[in-house]
């Protein structure tokens, strides 16, 4: 695992909804497919999860100075 790259979270379906924290709200799942963020899709779990993580670095990463 890459010490710099977020470690994937999970974030739980329900009734079309997951919440997304690229928009930082709840979201159709739909959006979900197509979003860069997304690692995975599980639907196959109880509840189902989609797994994603920030394709970018952490913001206590970015030195404002140089």
């Amino acid at each position: 695992m890459d010490a710099f790259r977020p470690s994937p979270e999970d974030h739980l379906i329900d009734n079309g909804q997951v919440y997304c924290p690229r928009r930082k709200r709840d979201v159709e799942f739909d959006l979900c497919a197509g979003c860069a963020w997304t690692q995975s899709i599980d639907l196959h779990v109880t509840p189902p999860v989609v797994r994603c993580a920030p394709d970018s670095s952490p913001g206590w990463l970015i030195r404002p100075w140089v």
